[in-house]
């Protein structure tokens, strides 16, 4: 299993590297989750169960702030999916 620190890096480092405007991250690693025997909901492991790690992000809108969730697998390191207000957003390798 990976660290929240590791986890930490690599959610970071994907939102970095995709250039996203307007994003507020996390500060405190304490504010990772993690959720054991988690069945995943969406994307490329959709029914499969797993302990996951989630981490909320900030991303700014027009009035307010939106946040949002990305779900990691805490095995692996693999990047599953973004919890959006409005649905999900599949993580492509």
């Amino acid at each position: 299993m990976i660290s929240k620190e590791k986890a930490k890096v690599i959610i970071e480092n994907y939102i970095k590297n995709k250039k996203l405007p307007y994003i507020e991250l996390l500060n405190d690693v304490n504010k990772i989750n993690l959720k054991k025997n988690n069945e995943i909901a969406y994307g490329k492991k959709k029914g499969e169960t797993t302990d996951v790690y989630t981490y909320r992000y900030v991303i700014m809108g027009v009035q307010d702030k939106e946040g949002q969730i990305v779900y990691i697998d805490a095995k692996t390191g693999e990047l599953l999916y973004i919890l959006t207000h409005h649905w999900y957003i599949d993580i492509e390798d």
